[in-house]
């Protein structure tokens, strides 16, 4: 559980959520950020004007793109 940081002063706060974070283990740091990403998608998808968030495999930059004909580049 994260502390509870009490000040009035913006860069305090964020110095003691640096520390607080960088004190983790990093098993604990990659449970924080998919907790986090978990939240920012809840989120997301609680606005209607948002498109869907169906992440499957073959959609959404989860795969290759490959072109059949070459990037054109400019010439020097």
């Amino acid at each position: 559980m994260q502390p509870i940081i009490k000040t009035r002063s913006k860069a305090e706060a964020e110095e003691a959520q640096r520390r607080y974070f960088w004190s983790l283990t990093p098993y604990e740091r990659v449970a924080l950020a998919v907790k986090l990403n978990r939240q920012a998608r809840a989120i997301y998808a609680a606005n209607p004007a948002n498109s869907s968030l169906d992440f499957a495999p073959h959609q959404h930059g989860r795969r290759v793109l490959k072109s059949t004909t070459p990037i054109p580049r400019d010439r020097r």
